[in-house]
């Protein structure tokens, strides 16, 4: 019997074109809606079409490359300016943490979670 898994990610499908005169790659993005695949054909040499992201071609310059870095990029409900000062209360609450332990303020486990690195 065999119980090895079939790979997660097959060869694309070929679009046929054109009366079977054009054969392309099919755009490998799906659907969250509908969970079904996209039907266009991918642009040449990418594996998703014009509308999913196949034209893109990302930042080519440095200063372009910091510009997306240094976007107002929103990930859920959070920006990274939300995240960053996440990541300094965090570390204002461990250093209190510590001098309250030193002190004899707190006792038992200290409190689960990443180390902020900010020191």
């Amino acid at each position: 019997m065999n119980t090895t898994t079939p790979p997660r990610y097959t060869t694309p499908a070929l679009l046929i074109t054109a009366g079977g005169r054009i054969r392309c790659v099919q755009c490998q993005a799906m659907s969250k809606r509908t969970k079904q695949q996209c039907r266009a054909p991918a642009t040449k040499g990418k594996t998703k079409c014009k509308y999913h992201g196949g034209k893109s071609t990302g930042p080519k310059t440095e200063a372009g490359r910091k510009r997306c870095g240094a976007a107002q990029l929103v990930h859920g409900q959070e920006t990274r300016e939300i995240r960053s000062e996440r990541r300094i209360k965090t570390a204002e609450l461990q250093k209190l943490e510590t001098i309250g332990r030193s002190i004899g303020l707190f006792t038992g486990p200290k409190t689960p979670g990443p180390k902020s690195k900010l020191r």
